[in-house]
């Protein structure tokens, strides 16, 4: 009896409690790959068993790390060492594992950080693939602090810029390889690389719209809503002022922010005399957030650097418009479905998210007239599942020509 096909998703750089964006791409993907008739297989510490037991995913984890580690302060040199640290042991101890990945069998980084690339570069396997999740900044970015994601010391920016160049250049050497990238914009990157083109396909974030189409409409508690972390990528000092300037023009105003969030910003929401106006819901569900998002009539957007936020599907495929920053990564992604204004004009922000509340008081949103159901099926879980089996296909069925 002939041996069943494996694949190995090699997800060293899972560390924390929390799931992240990318976290949740690769449990979809993994799903797709069982249904499809893999046999799946992790390679990863204690916080991915965790999370993949959590989430109930098809499969084996394979222990890269012997114990669970402590709780890092990420923002500390001291902790920036440590996560290297740890690092440096599942990647090396990915490596002594191997032997486990035959010529057979499939591997599939789910980051370009050299910790899951590495292994994955290494290995036996007979078809290799990686995501190319997001841009890091570039060298000159990070020197002068130009990019809003770029951390204080520097130090993570700089590893982020390392391990993406050395992955994206090691990972062009191997025969049999399949990169998929996120954003439109990655492409003409990766093919000045020295790619092929029936090396590279794009794949969706995903979101979920089976369960946003098994919630019911909720009742409009909300003007608006936020998700996020507070970082100053993500424009925290635009979106309180914001949600003042609508509570002096919108009779009745009520905002939601979403997210662990309430230790650090409920003191600057009080100082603005918004107490009353602002609820914090804390950490929500995926269900709750779909809840959430049906329940509030606009989501902000004033994030400062972005690629491709899954969190914008996740609110357009709930029927919730959005208004954001004129960001060059938006429109390649959401087209006319998303509402922008100039970047960083703040003034123009507060203008059209009262436009666009008012609108939606009065019973009507500039998504009436869109063709939000071309958006869910091609972002949807079922549709990303499919490109990434086509990009595993070695046959080239699922190729794409320049």
């Amino acid at each position: 009896m002939s041996r069943r096909r494996s694949i190995y998703f090699i997800a060293n750089a899972v560390w924390g409690d929390l799931v992240g964006g990318g976290d949740i791409h690769f449990f979809e993907l993994a799903r797709g790959a069982a249904a499809a008739g893999y046999q799946v297989f992790y390679f990863g510490g204690p916080a991915l068993q965790k999370h993949v037991a959590n989430a109930g995913l098809p499969g084996e984890v394979i222990l890269t790390e012997t114990r669970r580690r402590g709780k890092i302060n990420e923002g500390s040199l001291r902790g920036q060492l440590q996560m290297f640290l740890d690092y440096v042991e599942r990647c090396a101890r990915s490596l002594s594992l191997l032997r486990s990945i035959g010529p057979e069998d499939t591997v599939y980084a789910v980051t370009d950080y050299w910790c899951d690339s590495l292994p994955a570069i290494c290995s036996r396997a007979g078809r290799k693939a990686m995501v190319f999740h997001m841009e890091s900044p570039t060298f000159g970015e990070i020197l002068r602090k130009t990019r809003p994601d770029v951390q204080a010391g520097r130090l993570a920016s700089f590893h982020y810029w390392l391990s993406q160049n050395f992955s994206l250049r090691a990972f062009r050497e191997c025969s049999s390889k399949h990169l998929f990238y996120l954003h439109p914009q990655m492409r003409a990157r990766l093919l000045d690389l020295g790619y092929r083109c029936g090396e590279i396909s794009p794949i969706s974030y995903g979101v979920d719209t089976t369960l946003a189409g098994t919630v019911a409409s909720q009742e409009k508690r909300y003007d608006v809503c936020w998700i996020g972390r507070v970082h100053r990528q993500k424009g925290i000092d635009d979106l309180l002022a914001t949600l003042e300037s609508l509570a002096r023009g919108v009779p009745g105003f009520r905002a939601l922010l979403m997210g662990k969030v309430e230790p650090l910003l409920r003191p600057r929401v009080e100082a603005l005399g918004l107490g009353d106006r602002v609820e914090f819901s804390g950490f929500v569900s995926e269900a709750d957030k779909v809840r959430l998002f049906k329940s509030s009539r606009l989501f902000l957007m004033p994030s400062r650097h972005e690629g491709s936020p899954r969190v914008v599907g996740e609110a357009l495929v709930c029927g919730v418009p959005v208004l954001a920053y004129d960001l060059p990564t938006y429109k390649p992604v959401f087209g006319d479905l998303a509402r922008y204004v100039p970047s960083f004009d703040l003034g123009a922000f507060q203008a059209a998210a009262e436009a666009i509340v008012r609108e939606s008081r009065a019973g009507r949103t500039y998504l009436d007239g869109l063709d939000l159901e071309g958006f869910r099926h091609g972002n949807s879980w079922e549709a990303t599942r499919e490109a990434f089996l086509r990009g595993l296909n070695p046959s080239g069925s699922g190729r794409t020509g320049c």
